[in-house]
């Protein structure tokens, strides 16, 4: 039966939100991040499983109009989850700031640099492999791997934190903190990558940050003048709420200058949440209205952004694979290996006993959404190859995978109220 495009569309997203819901608190049963859950309902609904399974199904509700429309909804929900990364990056300096903390920034140094140096040696052999994209070259597909082995995925990471009640330990405090600010270099070499491969003109970099940046300033503005007039007789007779109608409008705006620019959609979210913090409350949080609103809306539709992630990928050929096998092995332990091993040794460095270091580095090694982001971003621009980017996709799901039952064999009595260890003055 051929069903109208509408149609399509609408059973096409309540499909995927009915399931990844279903598969996010499946995930939650077996003491796995939600996000688990999403990213693999994702990949089932692409070619991996309901294409092999239920062709006709697949190409009805997942291919044509109803893909455009879900995949503009994915670009949103980038934009919105790039946002929040931006500001927290803003709101943990100035936290720093404020409140004196400790600077995780020799945490956040080690956790990308190692991983870094690690991407740029695999570098030769997975470009020998066939690993560059189309539009990549060696320098640009190089720079591009250390941001994907060096990113780490805050969203993840506070919430694995928060679950296991390790957010009040000096471990769980110093790993988000220098999480937030590692992923902002990460964001940076994403963009030097592009620039190098030759799909971002630095004439366009400038236009695209100069309007965000002017997007951003407009949008505070606004948002102070908002917050002034905000018993007024139409908020009260329409019930609006134009903290939050206004943030999502500045981050389309913001989103849109940067694609059109070239730009992928995410880099006008980021900055616009750097530059965000004035329009905060006290203690550095969005207003709760705005808050609520772009953080339920995000949630909703990051499903759609994992089921055109999960288009893009084959695995079921890929899996049966000893090479494909191999690769995904190899680049797991390397990446792994640097990762938790310098966090653990920056750790112990700083006072922490030998179990904590330990911990610290497995938190510091959770990628999840932050990398599989970054990972589409540079297979749209043709960096890497399908084949890689599906290496990349297992790695960074393994990866976040392996956490929760690495931080149960490494668990010890809860210390919160443990005294933060020094590990460098604030700059």
């Amino acid at each position: 039966m051929s069903l109208d495009p509408t149609t399509r569309l609408l059973l096409a997203l309540a499909a995927v939100l009915a399931l990844s819901l279903g598969a996010a608190r499946l995930a939650q049963r077996f003491g796995q991040p939600a996000v688990i859950g999403e990213i693999a309902i994702g990949i089932a609904l692409g070619p991996t499983l309901l294409g092999r399974v239920l062709p006709d199904l697949h190409r009805q509700l997942f291919t044509g109009a109803p893909l455009t429309v879900l995949g503009g909804l994915a670009q949103l929900a980038v934009s919105l989850y790039a946002f929040e990364i931006g500001a927290q990056l803003a709101a943990e300096a100035g936290t720093r700031r404020s409140a004196g903390h400790r600077s995780p920034l020799p945490l956040a140094a080690v956790s990308v640099a190692v991983p870094a140096a690690v991407g740029l040696a695999l570098a030769p052999w997975l470009v020998r492999s066939g690993g560059v994209g189309p539009h990549g070259s060696p320098g640009s597909f190089a720079v591009f791997l250390a941001a994907a082995l060096g990113v780490t995925a805050v969203p993840v990471l506070a919430r694995i934190l928060h679950d296991r009640g390790l957010d009040g330990t000096p471990e769980g405090r110093l790993s988000l903190a220098a999480a937030a600010v590692g992923d902002g270099a990460c964001w940076t070499l994403l963009a030097l990558s592009l620039w190098l491969a030759g799909t971002l003109p630095a004439g366009h970099l400038a236009l695209a940050l100069a309007g965000v940046v002017g997007a951003g300033l407009l949008a505070r503005r606004r948002a102070r003048a908002g917050r002034d007039a905000s018993r007024t007789a139409a908020r009260v007779a329409t019930g609006a709420r134009p903290g939050a109608a206004l943030l999502l409008g500045a981050v389309c705006l913001a989103a849109a200058l940067s694609s059109a620019l070239g730009l992928h959609t995410l880099f006008g979210g980021l900055v616009l949440g750097l530059l965000w913090p004035s329009a905060r409350g006290p203690h550095g949080e969005l207003p709760a209205t705005a808050a609520t609103g772009l953080g339920t809306l995000s949630t909703v539709l990051l499903p759609c952004f994992f089921l055109g992630a999960g288009q893009q990928v084959d695995l079921g050929a890929e899996l049966t694979d000893p090479g494909f096998l191999a690769l995904v092995g190899a680049v797991l332990a390397v990446s792994t290996a640097a990762k938790i091993l310098p966090c653990a040794a920056v750790g112990r460095r700083g006072g922490l006993p030998w179990r904590d270091s330990l911990r610290l580095g497995v938190l510091m090694n959770t990628k999840g959404l932050t990398e599989l982001v970054l990972l589409t971003a540079g297979q749209q621009a043709g960096l890497i190859s399908p084949r890689l980017y599906a290496a990349l996709l297992v790695v960074a799901v393994a990866a976040t995978v392996l956490a929760g039952p690495a931080l149960l064999l490494l668990r010890e009595r809860p210390r919160a109220t443990a005294a933060e260890p020094v590990l460098a003055p604030t700059g």
